[in-house]
């Protein structure tokens, strides 16, 4: 099954001076056959808005369907901002029972995942693109904060995998402020353990799916439900 490209219009009020306009805005794409659209959406261009008033630029953020048939993969980012993420997961749950009933038995199935933000997006696409497993990269990042809670409460801080800085011998984790989304360090961690987290992965998978089940793969969603801490 192939989700194409599409747009839907809204009528957006600019949040400099409360201007209203009709904006085209995408509700998905497909980067097989667009790739310019994930360019755009690297370099923050995708659904952003010039006011026509005051000329102020600014992006929109809402519910987006990322797909790439060549990877079969979709992703859904699904900004948490009117609801809860209960009431998004839950939603999802029923759209991917749809979807597995309209899918053809001779099709395979494309891996869903879901994030909640764009920061999520970028980073998710970056991993997959590099043939990592994602939840050996979560595994590593939930490591990291079990072992630094002082100095990376993950509540307040929430670490994003460099790819594109990390090197042959290290990957970079940039640590974000969740309240500001400001990047405030890196942190190095050596390939040789990333190599031997993958060993472990392929020994026991259950094991991470048990720790990460579901489209939602996040260490630090998993260390706040253990702590019983809800996001802010």
């Amino acid at each position: 099954m192939i989700f194409m490209s599409a747009q839907k219009t809204y009528t957006i009020r600019c949040p400099q001076c409360g201007h209203e306009q009709k904006v085209e805005l995408y509700e998905s794409i497909n980067v097989a056959q667009q790739p310019e659209l994930k360019t755009a959406l690297f370099e923050n261009r995708l659904n952003r808005v010039q006011c026509k008033s005051c000329e102020a630029s600014f992006r929109v953020d809402k519910p987006l369907l990322y797909h790439d048939a060549d990877r079969n993969i979709l992703i859904h980012w699904m900004p948490d901002t009117a609801v809860s993420r209960e009431e998004i997961l839950d939603e999802f749950d029923k759209s991917m029972e749809e979807l597995r009933k309209v899918l053809p038995a001779d099709i395979e199935p494309p891996r869903v995942r879901l994030v909640f933000t764009r920061a999520e997006l970028v980073e998710l696409i970056f991993i997959i693109e590099a043939g990592m497993e994602e939840r050996v990269v979560e595994y590593i990042k939930y490591t990291i904060h079990t072992q630094n809670m002082k100095r990376l409460p993950p509540a307040g801080k929430q670490l994003l995998l460099n790819i594109q800085d990390s090197t042959a011998d290290e990957l970079l984790f940039a640590v974000q402020d969740v309240a500001t989304s400001g990047l405030e360090d890196l942190l190095r961690y050596p390939r040789t353990a990333y190599r031997g987290v993958c060993d472990m992965y392929r020994k026991k998978p259950d094991e991470f799916m048990e720790l990460f089940p579901g489209p939602y793969i996040s260490a630090r969603a998993a260390l706040m439900e253990e702590s019983g801490s809800e996001e802010e």
